[in-house]
């Protein structure tokens, strides 16, 4: 794979900017699990206008990548912004969440008829929820012989009904719903080497890369599961619960993202950090 000149853009509500017309930065945390998505942006020098028109609940994209190949890393809106002078530079800081509204303002109040299954009611809570569908696919598709009220933020009744009841992976990311097994990956297919961006681990280090990671399993008891953090060119195409084969002297083999981070700078790091589990 051939990498080239560096890419990036960041629009924020109408305003679009390339790495050419703003100096800006990016960090991108990300992870297998129901949690928000969240990225921190630090804009440089941008003009009083534009600086007084960023609110919270603007829209906000992030494209990264490199000319040629770019593709989206963060989809959300502004959920806080603020402004520091460091000598004659005013650097605005910018953390951003996806789907800040339908996560925070979605309620519902239902009760579902006795007999009930938890499919159809995520589909109709998915409905309220508003946001896109990709995969809809439980491991457990319990049954509610009782029935099953429903009341408060509807984030809240969906994450308990599809993680403690049907025991499955809820992720928002870039705005798509992904429901399905926990088990298995989102996406499979792409081969992480040295040839694809894949950098070499220190020896010094190698030893201490693997990690252990705590989570929570049936009956709220947790277990620890082993997992090995490398580093890679920034690649948009990585992202939780995807499965990559990894080609390395150390890892070899098909391993699930846990979690990572993307990190980019115009003249600093331009970087995708995993954590993985074999599988």
């Amino acid at each position: 794979m051939k990498f080239w000149k560096r890419q990036a853009t960041l629009q924020i509500g109408s305003k679009r900017f390339g790495m050419d017309d703003l100096y800006f930065k990016f960090t991108v945390p990300f992870e297998d699990s129901e949690k928000l998505g969240t990225a921190t942006i630090e804009a440089y020098n941008l003009s009083p206008a534009t600086r007084n028109s960023i609110k919270k609940g603007m829209p906000i994209i992030l494209n990264a990548g490199y000319e040629g190949d770019i593709g989206a890393i963060f989809t959300g809106k502004v959920s806080q912004v603020s402004d520091k002078h460091s000598g004659t530079e005013v650097i605005t800081t910018i953390a951003a969440a996806e789907a800040l509204e339908e996560w925070l303002s979605k309620e519902v109040n239902k009760t579902y008829t006795a007999g009930s299954k938890a499919s159809a009611i995520v589909k109709d809570l998915l409905n309220i929820f508003g946001l896109e569908v990709g995969t809809m696919e439980l491991a457990v598709d319990k049954e509610y012989p009782r029935g099953k009220v429903c009341k408060g933020k509807v984030k809240n009744v969906l994450t308990e009904i599809v993680t403690s009841d049907c025991k499955s992976r809820f992720l928002i990311r870039n705005g798509i719903v992904t429901i399905n097994d926990p088990k298995t990956g989102t996406k499979t297919g792409y081969v992480l080497s040295a040839e694809s961006g894949l950098l070499q681990a220190a020896e010094a280090t190698d030893r201490t890369e693997t990690t252990t990671r705590q989570t929570t399993v049936k009956d709220g008891k947790e277990k620890q599961e082993v997992t090995y953090k490398r580093e890679c060119l920034l690649n948009y195409h990585l992202a939780p619960a995807d499965v990559v084969k990894i080609k390395s002297d150390t890892l070899n083999g098909n391993h699930l993202i846990k979690g990572g981070q993307h990190t980019g700078c115009p003249d600093g790091d331009w970087k995708t950090t995993i954590e993985v589990k074999p599988v």
